[in-house]
């Protein structure tokens, strides 16, 4: 899988997102628009189970895993063979970090070989002692995991991503591949793209023996995870909210979502490693903290919200359009939201999330 720029995807979500500390009039308040949900494609491709069994896949995944990068496979293979390789490789070893975008196959008379490169500004003997260097850092996060249900310890790798790495606009905006896009870049130098991101969430859920993927699609890479047997859609980078301030929380609009929701925000791209059928929202943040709204209640509303007063900010989502823009013009528009007993008119602001309903109150 090739290195994805999310510039485009975050600003996309920034503009989302407004804030504001006192109550606006209708006249100026930005409306919400009604999202359009995009469709995944009738003829998606799946290329996860065809690599997994290829015999020339498992011979190339062996070498790389042992620091090789002159590999030779037993069957005959093209440069289109390994592309589709590469792509899947971060799936199922988000472990290597090192590979950069050259690759080169010649057929010979027994297989083939298959040349790869380096990153750029990698050397080669370094690529050890950083392996090690992730592989402590991946055990040190591992311990800090708590006992308890799959989603608790989802939840917490969850977070520690989102608030331990910083989204690297720098590397976003390279037209070369770099140490950003991977499992390396996220959890040891703490900066990454959405492609880090999402390499770091499959590397951790592999130690813990949680089934999880990569899913690709406008220009941005985010995962799926299997909890007590369903499928959900998880979005680490897009909770990410350090943009807006340097010690602020994990998000969690992109937290255990099925797909009639991540598709409002994103389109699928034409060849997946897996696609999930993500269907459920039981195991959903909102859904789990009994902050997920399918009609709007202004009392249970503010309840909720001096319910959260021991925590930095509050976040909610409501189940549909109309009972979302309902909550936003009375809670914000209206002003209404003041009837919190927490809430400080010189302090709060929000955060609004229009393709998924949410709101986060900071307080």
């Amino acid at each position: 899988m090739k290195k994805l720029k999310l510039i485009s995807a975050v600003c996309a979500a920034v503009m989302l997102l407004c804030g504001c500390s006192s109550p606006i009039s209708k006249e100026e308040i930005e409306p919400p628009e009604m999202p359009e949900a995009n469709e995944v494609p009738d003829n998606i491709t799946i290329t996860g189970a065809e690599m997994q069994e290829s015999l020339w896949y498992q011979e190339m995944c062996a070498e790389i895993l042992n620091y090789e990068y002159h590999c030779k496979v037993s069957e005959r293979v093209t440069n289109q063979d390994v592309k589709k390789a590469l792509a899947q490789l971060p799936n199922d070893y988000p472990e290597v970090f090192w590979l950069g975008d050259r690759y080169l196959a010649e057929t010979c008379t027994d297989g083939s070989n298959v040349d790869l490169g380096l990153l750029k500004d990698l050397e080669e003997e370094d690529i050890p002692a950083m392996a090690a260097e992730l592989e402590e850092k991946g055990n040190e996060i591992i311990a800090g995991v708590p006992e308890g249900s799959t989603y608790d310890k989802v939840l917490y790798i969850h977070d520690y991503i989102t608030e331990n790495c910083k989204y690297d606009y720098k590397g976003a905006d390279s037209p070369n591949n770099g140490l950003w896009g991977t499992s390396y870049g996220c959890l040891v130098q703490g900066s990454a793209v959405c492609q880090g991101y999402a390499e770091a969430f499959i590397y951790l859920m592999n130690k813990l023996g949680i089934e999880s993927g990569i899913c690709t699609g406008s220009n941005h890479a985010w995962n799926y995870v299997n909890i007590d047997g369903k499928y959900y859609w998880l979005d680490a980078t897009w909770d990410d909210m350090d943009s807006y301030a340097d010690d602020y929380q994990a998000e969690h609009t992109y937290f255990l979502v099925n797909s009639d929701m991540i598709l409002r925000s994103r389109n699928i791209d034409w060849t997946q490693g897996y696609f999930p059928d993500c269907t459920s929202i039981d195991e959903n943040y909102f859904v789990k903290n009994n902050a997920y709204f399918d009609s709007y209640d202004r009392d249970k509303v503010i309840g909720y919200i001096e319910g959260q007063a021991d925590k930095p900010h509050c976040e909610m989502m409501f189940s549909d359009y109309e009972t979302y823009k309902k909550a936003l013009y009375d809670l914000i528009n209206d002003g209404k939201i003041y009837k919190a007993s927490n809430i400080d008119k010189k302090k709060m602001k929000y955060y609004r999330s229009d393709k998924m309903f949410a709101l986060d109150i900071i307080f």
